[in-house]
């Protein structure tokens, strides 16, 4: 009886860890600006093998940055890419491509803001990922967890 509860106790923890192990994290590290100053911020995928497709739906606060544009990597350059900013506050990005891009640490796109102009103390926003939708080249969806830094500005 005591050997049949270990071992559904280690049947479940390795089919957690398993599930686990699976999911892709999307990332946006923790950065620091000056006041007035343009960030470079990286959306990164820890892990992945035959990335085409991906689509997020990003929210940032407009009173503290101002999204003046977005690019691909070297990584990701052979995907098309679009970003749409029409409402300040949101921004919807959409990559795919034929094949699939794979990596470690792999930076995906880059967002390009400038940050809020004359503050007095350091203030933290955040740039937050609220939608996420990561595909393969042979289109099947990819899991995937959110892990967002805020972002310092410094006067």
């Amino acid at each position: 009886m005591l050997f049949g509860k270990h071992f559904i106790l280690c049947m479940l923890a390795v089919t957690i860890w398993a599930k686990a192990a699976g999911a892709l994290e999307i990332r946006v590290p923790p950065l620091t600006v000056k006041a007035g100053q343009s960030i470079e911020i990286p959306i990164i995928v820890d892990e992945v093998d035959n990335l085409a497709g991906v689509r997020l739906v990003l929210t940032y606060d407009p009173e503290m940055l101002t999204y003046k544009k977005g690019a691909k990597t070297k990584e990701t350059d052979s995907l098309m890419h679009i970003v749409n900013d029409k409402k300040p506050g949101i921004l919807i990005l959409v990559m795919a491509g034929a094949r699939g891009v794979k990596g470690k640490d792999l930076p995906v796109f880059t967002l390009t803001f400038d940050a809020k102009k004359g503050l007095q103390q350091n203030q933290t926003t955040k740039i937050s990922i609220t939608e996420s939708q990561l595909m393969g080249d042979d289109l099947k969806e990819r899991k995937c967890t959110i892990v967002t830094h805020p972002v310092t500005v410094t006067p």
